[in-house]
């Protein structure tokens, strides 16, 4: 069977099981259970479909069975398993994904002869430590070994499926074991979680939610929650299925920070759907902006001498710092710093670059938890420990695929450069302790940067690993958890709902934040602003009757703020309910008398129903304002236009042209004009200026000019053929 014809399989036999079509998704399955030829998945869906046969036979009877929701739930499990159980066994002989090849390799090993082996290299790296001769390259050599049964031990724990007893003893066996190192654990919580993206596990699962409640360590329980919700929300439509794992949600109710943990993994994980912007703002604004002004700044500052600029003359001479300002690094420099205190991952741009290092080939390595008796980390300096190695373990801003990133980095650059490195790095000691201590105060501080800095390594691993195709991104579309019924329960009250309602507002995710301010509504606990920005959002979408009946509820609370009557407004004419958007914008004229925008856009609802002569009145009073400028100009001397008021139109055309920064819509409109008043070479000349402007540009310049045929040819009687000839005039001039 081919890979195309598996999969085909595969997503029907889910959809059938969804439906709970068990007799369908018998048919299917057993298309495939033949094509494999393994006898034993023959003989487990022939158990399956005569299980089914009996309880359907009973049913049929009327027989009152009062297990009979425990025995379908357990067949639909079954049949999830066995289909997943044949597509390996029909997909790893041909299959070149390395899940499958990691599969067939580990199948027949066990995992705790391997933890075995693993604590006896680790007892011997130990035992060197105690001494005080100089072995490092012995040391480098035995934590090769540690770290290489670290990766199998990855690898088993990731491709076993489905696991066994004796495997989950085994794995638990680990978790107690504190002879291994945290990071171990770590690696093996996330290799469940990774294995879970291919192939329902629910052994696994309940591993991962078990780890949570009785592990110890702060970063190993927050990591199997954060595994745990990932894969909860990716398979949430077959969860009810599993009454072992609903009843092991219900149990952790009783961990004193399970909902707070699990709303602060929600809005991480709702941050990480921004992470694409973000990078894009960086790569497209910020950082082109910045290394435009940069080689100005070094001019400024340095002169013509050379060496590198001390940061902390920068800060103390105030001149220097007054450029900063005027030039715009200051304000770009404290966006980013904005950014990156709202939990914006700021640093993806910067690394994405360095995760091509020989490090990043082994799939374990991307989870690895940072820590200073890495092999790679100590070879990264001579086989010695560097002090700076340490100094890494005291920075929460970064996550810990970027550190081994940034030390890597740092080892292979000249000295010179690696040495200033060190030098800024151990001038920030001190506020990096102080952020520690700051986190050591706040236990949801601590917390909320333990599962920021995970999220970001995942982040990492599904974005930028070389065979990244071959996994299942979490991270391609959002991940929502209120749509994980189990989890509902925990995440809808009011305050959590408004924070991730705020997130998806205030970065434009307008449909997602609709979805939570109307559960907030539905909770009868929602400020009155909600429908304000209920309004908004929709309007936003272009959804502008949805956006009014909210604006109309604000309304009601408050008819005198004039911000949601401008917005009334808006939509209004955007409907083309020119007549209601007059009204509202005069109501919002009433309350701001002196508002240029206003009085601008009453007029250009008249313009828009056809009334040029109420317009033109609007765009005199608009000009006559305080703070007017020019705006009216062009208003006016097209409305001049439309009403025969050419010597007028004139006029303010010559202003435009002389006092503004003329576009090549003014030089056309001007042209139009003068053609009107029947100076052609005049306007011939304008129009050659407007081509000009549109960079000679014949077709953009031709659909301009023709765009306003109803105006000049159906409004103010030129002949249809006169005006078009003119354009040919003026493209041959």
């Amino acid at each position: 069977m081919e890979k195309t014809e598996i999969s085909k399989y595969r997503k029907n036999i889910y959809q059938y099981l969804e439906k709970r079509q068990l007799t369908q998704s018998f048919k299917d399955l057993k298309v495939m259970v033949e094509a494999s030829q393994q006898w034993d998945l023959v003989e487990e869906l022939n158990r399956l479909s005569t299980s089914y046969g009996y309880m359907l036979q009973y049913l049929s009877q009327g027989v009152l069975d009062p297990e009979r929701d425990n025995i379908l739930s357990q067949i639909l499990v079954d049949t999830y398993t066995l289909t997943d159980k044949t597509v390996i066994s029909l997909a790893a002989s041909q299959s070149t994904h390395i899940f499958y090849q990691r599969h067939s390799q580990y199948k027949n090993l066990q995992l705790s002869t391997m933890v075995n082996e693993y604590l006896i290299e680790l007892n011997k790296v130990k035992l060197l430590s105690s001494t005080e001769d100089d072995n490092n390259n012995i040391m480098v050599e035995l934590l090769r070994r540690c770290e290489n049964l670290e990766s199998e031990i990855f690898n088993k724990v990731w491709s076993a499926f489905p696991i066994s007893i004796a495997e989950v003893e085994d794995i638990n066996a680990l978790f107690q074991n504190d002879e291994l190192p945290s990071h171990l654990k770590s690696l093996v919580l996330s290799a469940l979680m990774l294995g879970l993206t291919k192939f329902f596990d629910a052994s696994k699962l309940k591993l991962l939610l078990d780890s949570y409640s009785f592990l110890n360590d702060s970063e190993l329980k927050l990591r199997a929650l954060i595994n745990a919700v990932i894969v909860l929300y990716l398979y949430r439509q077959r969860l009810g299925a599993y009454k072992e794992i609903l009843s092991t949600l219900i149990n952790l109710e009783e961990i004193s920070n399970f909902k707070s943990d699990l709303q602060l993994i929600f809005t991480r994980l709702i941050h990480s759907r921004n992470t694409e912007n973000l990078s894009r703002k960086l790569n497209d604004i910020i950082s082109p902006e910045l290394h435009k002004m940069s080689s100005d700044l070094l001019d400024k500052i340095k002169g013509k001498s050379p060496g590198l600029i001390d940061i902390n003359e920068i800060e103390e001479n105030p001149q220097w710092q007054e450029w900063l300002d005027k030039s715009g690094i200051t304000s770009k420099l404290e966006e980013l710093n904005e950014l990156q205190l709202e939990g914006g991952d700021v640093f993806i741009a910067t690394f994405a670059k360095l995760k091509s290092y020989p490090f990043f080939n082994t799939i374990s390595n991307w989870f690895l938890p940072y820590h200073d008796n890495c092999s790679v980390v100590i070879n990264a300096f001579g086989g010695k420990k560097h002090p700076i190695t340490g100094l890494f373990m005291s920075m929460p801003i970064m996550c810990d695929s970027d550190k081994y990133s940034m030390l890597q980095y740092i080892a292979m650059a000249p000295e010179s450069q690696r040495n200033m490195l060190f030098q800024q790095f151990d001038a920030q000691r001190d506020q990096l302790q102080e952020l520690q201590n700051e986190e050591a105060q706040s236990v949801i501080k601590m917390r909320d940067t333990i599962i920021n800095r995970y999220i970001q390594d995942l982040y990492r691993f599904f974005k930028l690993y070389s065979r990244r195709r071959e996994f299942k991104s979490i991270f391609d579309s959002d991940i929502n958890l209120t749509d994980v019924a189990c989890l509902q329960p925990y995440l809808i009250d009011t305050p959590a709902l408004s924070i991730i309602a705020e997130f998806y507002f205030k970065n434009g995710f307008y449909g997602d934040a609709i979805k939570f301010y109307r559960q907030m509504v539905a909770n009868h606990d929602a400020d009155p602003h909600v429908y304000q920005k209920m309004g908004y959002a929709y309007q936003s979408l272009g959804k502008y009757s949805e956006a009014l009946k909210n604006y109309s509820r604000y309304e009601l609370v408050d008819s005198s703020d004039v911000w949601n009557t401008k917005q009334m407004a808006q939509c209004y004419r955007s409907m083309h309910d020119f007549n209601m958007a007059i009204d509202y914008f005069s109501k919002a004229l009433e309350q701001s008398p002196q508002s240029v925008n206003l009085c601008l856009n009453i007029g250009h609802c008249y313009l828009d129903k056809g009334d040029y002569n109420n317009a033109l009145q609007q765009y005199y009073k608009a000009d006559f304002m305080p703070k007017a400028k020019h705006r009216a100009w062009r208003p006016i001397a097209w409305c001049s236009l439309l009403t025969g008021k050419h010597e007028q139109a004139v006029n303010f055309y010559e202003k435009i042209l002389t006092d503004d920064s003329p576009t090549s819509q003014d030089y056309l409109n001007y042209g139009h004009v003068l053609q009107v008043m029947g100076r052609v070479a005049d306007a011939i000349s304008q129009y050659s200026k407007s081509l000009s402007l549109e960079n000679n540009d014949v077709e953009s310049f031709s659909r301009l000019y023709m765009a306003d045929t109803k105006y000049i040819v159906n409004k103010m009687g030129i002949a249809a053929s006169d005006y078009v000839l003119l354009l040919d005039a003026t493209l041959q001039n």
